[in-house]
């Protein structure tokens, strides 16, 4: 008897999945059928339309990255850090990070936090200014303590900057590593960072972490 049962429902799956998926199929079929040629030897009886996105200066976006609202930038910075930043109890937020940000937006954002441990918002904020125009952007939050997202362009045209511009050239390997020692030495040996290197992920995007 449990055995009848049992063939009786995998018999009926089947059929349930032979019908489903005739079911999903029946509109591309239609679709195709609809768009065979009358005669033998002519075309098939469909066109290919392409339509142009409308220029980034028309959608309101003069610059890379994106900016942001700052006033709304700030309140999110400071709930995040909570009592490290507003000096009292309250909601706060061991992990988040921001969008990408400008260099000029981020050495704003980071001054939000004037310490915490040996991260120095306005120190900070000095040795972000010294990369503006030569990366893509900088992310800045909080993993337990501040931590920084600095991405790396692949091609000139991908720097932070106005646009519209032309496509650039490819970056040389060479010159992101120099960057990134550039990196090093400025937030490492100068600012303190206590982790430095490239994300887990994304490979362009070097992440650097200050202890509390």
């Amino acid at each position: 008897m449990v055995e009848r049962e049992a063939e009786r429902w995998r018999l009926c799956m089947h059929y349930l999945s032979r019908a489903a998926v005739a079911l999903c199929l029946s509109p591309f079929v239609l679709c195709v059928q609809a768009q065979q040629p009358t005669k033998p030897g002519e075309p098939p009886g469909y066109t290919l339309e392409a339509t142009k996105l409308p220029d980034a200066s028309r959608l309101g976006i003069t610059q890379i990255p994106l900016e942001v609202d700052m006033n709304l930038a700030e309140q999110f910075v400071r709930i995040g850090f909570g009592p490290q930043v507003l000096g009292q109890r309250g909601f706060q937020s061991t992990k988040f990070l921001t969008p990408p940000l400008s260099t000029a937006q981020a050495a704003e954002l980071v001054r939000v936090v004037p310490e915490y441990g040996s991260f120095r918002g306005a120190a900070v904020a000095e040795g972000i200014k010294q990369f503006a125009g030569r990366v893509s952007s900088v992310e800045f939050g909080r993993e337990g303590s501040p931590v920084l997202y600095v991405q790396l362009p692949y091609w000139t045209h991908q720097r932070e900057g106005p646009i519209p511009r032309e496509k650039g050239a490819r970056i040389p390997d060479e010159e992101s590593n120099q960057l990134v020692e550039e990196l090093r030495k400025v937030f490492v040996a100068g600012l303190g960072a206590e982790e430095f290197g490239p994300d887990t992920i994304d490979k362009r995007k070097i992440r650097i972490w200050w202890h509390h």
